[in-house]
């Protein structure tokens, strides 16, 4: 429902669609073909890495019972080495929950718990991230029921991208456009070539009244070439406070083994209630090059209007750095990022910002 960078990353994401833990398949992958394998001996085979790469490593648990612990931070630093340099570590992802299943995986539950951001507070709430049950109602028709994520465009690694706000698919309590996970139904048709997806919601329990967002979205993907995937999505959703409707475009491409590239561009209509009316948009470019087993060169430009007025500025951000998976289960960036706002009455200061994170999967 939601796709990720390239095919292989997208099985160290969250695989059990859409969001929800790392699966068997997913740790396996990682640990045999895309973290490093630097600290095996060249005795071990890739199969035998794969085989250590359980819960905890090499922990037996019952076929049914899956659990799944993530932590993830970063620590960012602003216009570095000069007057105005600040610097602050945030903690932006701390999970745990189960995923239980029958033994053909017919039907899945999914329960996890983790850190949410309350809004204009410097506090953290540790609450129900996600809960939902999936089946294959039919051959290749899959039900989602609880909840979830929304379906819309492309799911992209950063969690702090532009994509990611104007859509109102934040991690962040009591805000005007809402949760990224919402109460709904997800019904998804999934073929070789093309999938298609369609996601009523009703809003997030623990946001205020006024900030539930109850609508549908659908998203679509087709393959238009050897590893070459075009999509679009729609979103409709209201609240109390906000109505929101998106329409986006996006494609991706494997441009050689292990390396990508996605691109997507979106309109965001904005109607905050009684107060403004915004028309604006995005885009999204971002390529992933492997260097050897385990690094990458990541890059990325976005762009984010507001709304389509000569005085509304574009920001832009470029960034550039390396993703880089040492160990199974292991994820660890270094960035540069840089920023500018642009309009026909000004351009602002370049803004710096040096970034790295650490993300660990258990």
């Amino acid at each position: 429902i939601s796709p990720s960078l390239t095919v292989d990353v997208a099985a160290t994401a969250d695989a059990v669609s859409p969001g929800g833990p790392l699966n068997d398949y997913g740790r396996a992958l990682w640990s045999a073909e895309i973290a490093s394998r630097a600290i095996y001996p060249r005795s071990m085979t890739d199969e035998d890495i794969a085989a250590q790469s359980g819960f905890l490593g090499t922990i037996q648990m019952p076929a049914w019972l899956r659990p799944h612990v993530k932590y993830r931070d970063v620590n960012l630093i602003r216009n570095y080495q000069s007057s105005s340099q600040t610097q602050r570590f945030y903690r932006m992802q701390v999970d745990a929950g189960v995923t239980v299943s029958d033994p053909d995986s017919n039907y899945v539950g999914v329960l996890t718990f983790g850190d949410v951001v309350q809004a204009g507070e410097n506090k953290m709430r540790f609450l129900a991230r996600e809960y939902f049950f999936r089946t294959e109602v039919v051959k290749s028709y899959w039900l989602y029921v609880g909840l979830l994520e929304k379906v819309f465009g492309l799911r992209n690694i950063d969690h702090e991208s532009f994509q990611r706000k104007p859509q109102g698919f934040r991690y962040t309590l009591n805000e005007p456009s809402g949760m990224a996970q919402s109460h709904g139904v997800v019904l998804q048709k999934i073929e070789d070539t093309w999938d298609f997806a369609i996601n009523g919601f009703v809003g997030n329990p623990y946001d205020d009244p006024q900030y539930r967002q109850k609508g549908f979205s659908t998203q679509s993907e087709l393959e238009v070439g050897e590893k070459k995937r075009l999509g679009f999505s729609l979103y409709s959703g209201k609240s109390d406070t906000l109505e929101k409707n998106m329409a986006a475009v996006h494609y991706r491409q494997a441009v050689a083994q292990g390396s990508a590239v996605m691109a997507e561009y979106g309109l965001i209509q904005d109607d905050l209630q009684g107060v403004a009316k915004t028309r604006g948009s995005y885009n999204l470019l971002q390529s992933l090059i492997s260097l050897t087993r385990g690094y990458n060169l990541k890059t990325t430009i976005e762009r984010y209007n507001k709304d389509f007025k000569p005085s509304e500025p574009d920001i832009w951000r470029w960034s550039v750095g390396v993703l880089a998976f040492p160990l199974p289960r292991l994820e660890l960036r270094g960035e540069i990022v840089n920023g500018r706002a642009f309009s026909d009455q000004a351009v602002s200061d370049d803004v710096w910002y040096l970034q790295g994170q650490i993300h660990v999967s258990l």
